[in-house]
């Protein structure tokens, strides 16, 4: 069966322009439309309602799309989701897109010619155009109109974070994470309600002055070398909260590196449960969100999307997994 890669290639554009033309949705130069369309007749490709229709067997495979399988997190988010599916006669397929929007439009498109029964979304992209909501889809940490998201209780485990450095006795606050780009973009996600829960809570105490450091999105195992020279000019904070148990692990391990002692000098609260492992010689402070609790909701909002269901985004609740870090 030709693929939207197959009519991209034969056309002489991108996958995006490609989806852009099936969709219907954003602008196209008439005659490259026309090109677009004529390959799809020639090639024989067939898409969204009209795949649906050919086929009323289910394949029982549902597609994870996420940016990094590397992320500790997402590895164990992904073993807990496909328990989940097994159990209910499912089998996972994992696509690592690395970031690239034109490899998540290229699983995404999928579903749409009846290869998995439904798509788990994680993506930092502006992909929102390029989805038929027609189709069994469901978002983690993201937020896209009429499509269902799972997510943790982020803002309530930025206002944990806050209340524990300040019980621990820290004066000067610190935030490192990669969520703005809400703030910056059309993309909406939860995360980005760590850092607002953080920040509420610090001001609610009286807190107003808060370094905040963003890094660009997508180095989750390594920080940019700018970020470790700001932490280093910044000798007197003493309580920093970090957007993930990953960035926690390196910014301990070079502010250690640099002379300081943690959580003496400085105490680090993460984000995820502190239940990897990083060399670090402690366990890390951090806010728990549960995979189980993630997994088990979004394999029932699954469930209900190929029932031709309607169902409900779902929020799951977060706990502070005491560590050594503060």
């Amino acid at each position: 069966m030709a693929t939207i890669i197959d009519v991209a290639k034969k056309a002489g554009v991108g996958i995006a322009t490609v989806s852009r033309v099936i969709n219907k949705s954003g602008y196209v130069k008439q005659e490259t439309r026309e090109k677009i369309e004529r390959v799809i007749k020639e090639i024989g490709y067939v898409s969204n309602e009209i795949a649906r229709s050919m086929t009323l067997q289910r394949n029982n495979i549902v597609a994870f799309v996420l940016p990094d399988c590397l992320h500790f997190f997402f590895g164990e988010l992904l073993y807990h989701v496909e328990q989940e599916l097994y159990q209910k006669g499912y089998k996972l397929m994992v696509c690592n897109s690395s970031e690239q929007l034109e490899k998540e439009i290229v699983y995404i498109d999928m579903l749409k010619t009846n290869r998995v029964d439904a798509i788990i979304l994680l993506t930092n992209n502006d992909i929102e155009p390029y989805l038929d909501k027609s189709f069994p889809i469901v978002s983690f940490d993201r937020k896209f109109k009429d499509v269902p998201f799972v997510a943790s209780d982020n803002y309530m485990g930025g206002v944990s974070a806050a209340r524990h450095l300040i019980d621990k006795g820290c004066k000067h606050f610190m935030f490192i994470g990669d969520d703005a780009q809400g703030d910056k973009t059309p993309v909406q996600t939860e995360v980005s309600k760590r850092r607002l829960g953080y920040l509420d809570e610090l001001k609610r105490n009286g807190i107003e002055e808060v370094i905040q450091i963003e890094y660009p999105l997508g180095n989750y195992l390594y920080l940019p070398e700018y970020v470790h020279q700001i932490i280093a000019d910044h000798p007197e904070v003493d309580g920093i909260f970090a957007i993930s148990d990953v960035v926690a692990a390196e910014v301990i391990f070079n502010i250690e590196k640099g002379g300081r002692n943690v959580p003496d000098d400085v105490k680090v609260v993460g984000y995820d449960g502190g239940r990897s492992y990083f060399k670090l010689g402690k366990r890390i402070t951090s806010i728990s969100q549960s995979p189980e609790l993630i997994a088990q909701a979004i394999v029932s909002i699954i469930l209900r999307l190929v029932n031709d269901q309607s169902s409900e985004s779902v929020i799951t609740p977060v706990t502070i997994n005491l560590g050594e870090t503060t």
